[in-house]
């Protein structure tokens, strides 16, 4: 069993799926393009990316407390962000914006050592991540994952399962469920979804890795790695 690095921790609220041969189907994804991330760019107040009035309704925030939002991250990111580097800031922002709240759930994403280290070479500064954008090096995923903070097993945390990632350029990442192959994945490699959407096992992992980053499986021209999802309970 290779060792898990701390990648982040995400805001979530949990949605169906609306396309795809899995449509309906809950996901717990850290991503923000399958689920709400109550934690994201939109918190910054001179950021590109704004809050839609769909997910803006399905947070239950009001221009009041998006404006406190604005104020808090201003004053602790200088760069987007779409994630926390540590449990206690995280629970400190679930705390002030969305205490009480349920339905918005603190996710844990832990990378296996061989992925951490792809990831780290992958996006070094000047590598090309596809035909428009080159790295920096400064995504927050690769800053996290090159601290090398080993999961806590006795920690607060609940294994949910397995996931397979592509990761932008930013940091944001997509599930391998944004490209509809789920039927694919559990077909050609004997894989069996539970009842978080996600694995909770994988005997092969670098072959899945492999085909996800072949050109020819024609998803979307990103680098995929194995990552591991977690729930923080209590908080």
């Amino acid at each position: 069993m290779e060792t898990h690095y701390l990648a982040g921790y995400y805001l979530i609220k949990l949605k169906p799926l609306d396309f795809g041969d899995d449509i309906n189907k809950t996901v717990w994804t850290c991503g923000n393009c399958l689920n709400i991330s109550a934690f994201d760019n939109w918190c910054l107040s001179w950021a590109y990316e704004k809050l839609d009035k769909k997910d803006k309704k399905a947070l239950n925030l009001t221009d009041e407390e998006i404006d406190k939002i604005h104020r808090w991250t201003d004053s602790r990111f200088s760069a987007l962000v779409n994630g926390f580097s540590d449990l206690e800031t995280a629970i400190e922002f679930k705390d002030l914006f969305y205490n009480s709240r349920d339905d918005i759930k603190i996710l844990g994403l832990y990378f296996p050592q061989t992925d951490a280290e792809l990831l780290i070479e992958d996006f070094k500064e000047g590598n090309h991540v596809d035909e428009f954008n080159y790295n920096n090096g400064e995504i927050e995923i690769r800053k996290n994952l090159q601290k090398k903070i080993v999961e806590r097993i006795d920690s607060n945390e609940e294994f949910l399962g397995y996931d397979f990632i592509g990761v932008e350029c930013d940091g944001s990442f997509h599930s391998f469920y944004c490209s509809n192959i789920t039927k694919t994945l559990t077909n050609k490699f004997n894989l069996t979804t539970n009842v978080f959407g996600l694995f909770d096992k994988v005997e092969n992992p670098d072959e899945i890795r492999d085909y996800l980053n072949d050109p020819k499986s024609y998803l979307e021209p990103l680098p995929y790695y194995f990552a591991k999802v977690t729930r923080v309970n209590n908080a």
